[in-house]
């Protein structure tokens, strides 16, 4: 027969072994450098990585998706803008303005050499190459998109854009 103090570390030394077998698949995951595949069947496909690093940046780029909803499909065309960040990698912007949802387009050409690069049309809404916001009343950056690279082609989730903060 047990007595209280015995069952008791039994019980602790049970539990604890318990939670170290739970944690470890998750552990071991986490440190796995394995590359997994993403689904891209949902993403737009902006093209490949290599082109998108040419030319002048920020620069527009045009995507099409079909956005597959349980049993709907629905045709989407849009654009994001990109940049370079200062380590080199791209910054994919999405063209809604923060303030009321409306589409933001090239500033004219005298904005642009004052810092405005993008400009919401609606409510002078304005923006530098970085999406950040530098005027009117849009009270945060534009959203931005995570990339995925598969295969050489970048690709984005573009009904979850990601939002930024100051």
């Amino acid at each position: 027969m047990l007595n209280r103090r015995e069952f008791l570390s039994r019980s602790l030394k049970g539990a604890a072994g318990l939670l170290a077998v739970s944690v470890l698949p998750a552990g071991l995951a986490a440190c796995s450098n394995d590359q997994k595949k993403v689904n891209t069947s949902s993403m737009a496909n902006l093209g490949p990585l290599s082109e998108l690093e040419k030319g002048e940046f920020p620069k527009k780029v045009p995507y099409k998706i079909t956005i597959k909803d349980a049993w709907t499909e629905q045709e989407r065309e849009g654009f994001v803008y990109i940049n370079k960040n200062q380590d080199g990698s791209l910054l994919i912007m999405s063209p809604i303005c923060t303030h009321l949802g409306c589409t933001v387009g090239d500033a004219e050409e005298n904005m642009q050499k004052t810092g405005t690069r993008f400009l919401c049309p609606c409510h002078a809404g304005q923006y530098d190459e970085y999406g950040i916001n530098v005027g009117g009343p849009p009270p945060r950056p534009l959203d931005t998109f995570d990339a995925y690279i598969q295969d050489g082609n970048v690709y984005i989730a573009v009904l979850s854009p990601r939002k930024r903060e100051k």
